[in-house]
């Protein structure tokens, strides 16, 4: 089943990909037919007589522990934050800003609508005016719905936070205020994070509402130039406490065996917290809290309607080089989630830096990628929360790694940028550190000088004039960063492209900026790059070469390294009229012998990997045997040469039968499944039309 999903990576033993079973609930009768959200309240209802409502609706959530150590820099130690866990619900409550406001007399008949304001305080449709009521004696029922409908200056905030997409019920909090018909009333309202204080735990919608209002007040204080009013229409986020959407996804698997998953699902925009699994939340992954994982989530909806969401989805693990799509889909999510909270952490956590300050850690700021599992809790004498993060200011050739889980130790994308440049843009952390590092000052690792502020990297990922445009089939950070450079313009881009080629950078080298090619011969090309015109002659952008390594050591399945041994061309019919044919032609420059494939893949393709697994456990995602070689094809290859031997020429034919609207994705491989190959193997190699014409890309 192809579906494009985006997993959060909280643990990777745990859940980077997501299964499905039945849905388990005792009053299963409500999921046998779809119900209909509650419409909204919006009406404002006007009396000869009223008194007025007063009150407050604030909610409650979880904090964050703080687990620290010495590290010695410079000679001197230094207390640096190493890790976090869910912890305590914060002291004082959050208000709950421009939520929905419905009042009810004692016939369950709404008698006003309004919304509350920034300060969580109960008003009119205005979020202004007092909020009125008849002058009718009796008991009103006052609800703060999870639902936001509230313009603000460039972008409305349209978002609701419902309990399941079957159900579709909107979660609210409620009170009863008793009227005399004379005097005015007052109420307040508190969502709780404790289970002690409301089975519910309502605390965890509101945070969820919390952190996409935030979100969307730091994009309408920080995008001036391209609209963002794609953000507009209605957003909908489904959380249920104790439930694993896993389950929707995979209705037929055992609950217990499903990985917890938080995932965007950008079939029907939807957004899904993973709310625990079969009822737990203490020490099962459970998002509702996580600001950063929920705010990750939404930027692949930002990207989705402002941009151009290309990627395969599913599981990523950010310790590995992988597709170049999936790499630059999380790492801008990942980039989103942390500017958005280093900006605007006093509105989502105001308890994390003064406890930073407390400890005795000098940055308060947030710089960090975070995701917890459980919770610890003093008053309820529960210690099994746990977390993993890293720290976006530390170099790329030294970051931090994994703190819990199978792979403790391993580096979260650790790039090496002066034997391996452009390898950034084949690892999401590379990716987020990279942006992170040239938005902010944040100290010795980050950008020095003048920073690119947020609106030019906005830019550079919409549809108006970044890589969300059409032309960009298949993307990478490559074409972020290239168009950012063009954004900014060459003559202002010089230090940024200095900061980037420093030994301690992410390895984010522009094509353009020369990182790959000496005296007219090319060792990389970016991902993508479009195949423009045929010659008689030599290409104007000089020799190809290909530098094929091993397969990459810390995973098994599709690990053809996709930074060497991988390069991707777009063939675009519309630029190459009259191609009927490829070849591609291997020359050997040294190293070990190797065979090579091409492979042709349609739009919005899975990977190609060259190895299988022959057998699967009940999840359908953990293999139970070893992987073993392949050289078969997947259902998105429409053309290959997977040819084995000691063939130096591969071709592929007939493509006057391809639709010639669309455009594909040549991909040369060096087949390395299971071999030995000496890093200092090397070949050319030229591309070439049926009439013998090379096919070359723009200079």
């Amino acid at each position: 089943m192809k579906s494009v999903r985006f997993y959060t990576y909280l643990f990777a033993f745990l859940f980077l990909s997501a299964g499905c079973t039945p849905l388990k609930n005792s009053h299963f009768s409500e999921f046998l037919s779809l119900k209909y959200e509650v419409p909204e309240c919006n009406t404002t209802y006007t009396y000869n007589s009223t008194t007025t409502l007063f009150g407050t609706a604030k909610f409650i959530k979880r904090g964050v522990n703080l687990v620290t150590q010495f590290e010695t820099v410079s000679g001197a130690q230094v207390l640096k934050l190493k890790n976090m866990t869910q912890g305590d619900p914060l002291a004082e409550p959050l208000p709950i800003k421009f939520a929905e406001i419905a009042v009810y007399n004692a016939q369950n008949e709404i008698v006003q609508c309004g919304k509350t304001n920034a300060s969580g305080d109960l008003k009119g449709m205005d979020a202004s005016s007092n909020l009125l009521i008849p002058a009718k004696a009796g008991k009103y029922t006052v609800r703060v719905l999870a639902r936001i409908n509230h313009g603000l200056s460039r972008v409305t905030v349209n978002t609701v936070i419902k309990q399941d997409k079957y159900t579709n019920e909107v979660y609210y909090i409620s009170t009863v205020a008793n009227s005399n018909a004379v005097d005015d009333s007052n109420v307040t309202l508190t969502a709780f994070a404790r289970q002690t204080d409301s089975l519910g735990v309502e605390g965890g919608a509101f945070n969820i509402l919390n952190s996409i209002f935030t979100s969307y007040e730091f994009l309408n204080a920080n995008v001036s130039t391209d609209p963002i009013s794609c953000l507009n229409n209605k957003f909908n986020v489904f959380w249920k406490l104790g439930f694993n959407p896993a389950q929707y996804v995979y209705p037929d698997k055992q609950p217990g065996l499903l990985p917890t998953s938080t995932f965007y699902d950008q079939n029907i925009q939807s957004l899904f917290i993973a709310g625990g699994k079969l009822g737990n939340f203490s020490f099962e992954a459970a998002a509702h809290f996580d600001d950063y994982v929920i705010i990750h989530e939404l930027a692949h909806h930002i990207e989705n309607v402002c941009g151009s969401l290309i990627t395969p989805g599913g599981s990523h693990y950010i310790i590995t080089r992988t597709d170049p799509r999936l790499a630059w889909a999380e790492g801008w999510a990942n980039y989103f989630a942390a500017q958005v909270m280093h900006d605007s952490i006093i509105k989502i956590n105001p308890e994390f830096s003064p406890k930073m300050a407390a400890t005795g850690i000098t940055d308060t700021n947030w710089t960090y990628l975070f995701a917890s599992e459980g919770f610890s809790d003093s008053l309820q004498n529960i210690g099994s929360g746990s977390g993993f993060m890293f720290d976006l200011k530390k170099p790329g050739n030294n970051p931090d790694s994994w703190q819990v889980g199978s792979y403790i130790g391993q580096p979260f994308d650790k790039v090496d940028p002066t034997r391996f440049p452009g390898e950034g843009h084949f690892r999401e952390g590379a990716i987020t550190r990279g942006i992170f590092k040239l938005a902010n000052n944040c100290g010795s690792n980050c950008i020095s000088g003048p920073r690119i502020f947020f609106d030019k990297i906005w830019q550079a990922m919409d549809k108006i004039r970044g890589i969300g445009q059409s032309n960009f089939t298949f993307k990478s950070s490559a074409d972020f960063m290239e168009r950012l450079r063009q954004i900014v313009t060459p003559g202002l881009w010089a230090p940024y492209k200095t900061f980037n080629e420093l030994a301690t950078s992410e390895a984010l080298h522009l094509f353009k900026d020369g990182a790959f090619t000496a005296a007219s011969v090319n060792k990389w090309v970016p991902y993508g790059t479009y195949l423009t015109n045929f010659t008689a002659g030599a290409c104007a952008a000089g020799t190809f070469h290909i530098e094929p390594r091993v397969d990459d050591p810390v995973l098994t399945g599709t690990n053809s390294d996709q930074r060497y041994s991988n390069h991707f061309y777009t063939v675009d019919f519309s630029l190459l009229a009259g191609l009927d044919e490829i070849s591609v032609t291997f020359i050997p420059n040294g190293g070990t012998p190797t065979e090579f494939d091409i492979l042709l893949f349609e739009e919005g393709y899975l990977f190609n990997g060259d190895y299988l697994c022959p057998s699967f456990a009940s999840d359908g995602t953990t293999c139970t045997t070893s992987y073993v070689a392949s050289r078969s094809t997947n259902a998105n290859v429409v053309k290959s040469d997977r040819r084995s031997g000691s063939i130096s020429t591969k071709v592929i034919r007939d493509l006057r039968l391809l639709n010639p609207n669309k455009r594909y994705l040549l991909n040369i491989r060096a087949y390395t499944a299971n071999k030995s190959i000496n890093s200092t193997t090397d070949y050319t190699y030229q591309i070439r039309n049926q009439n013998g014409d090379n096919i070359c890309p723009a200079p």
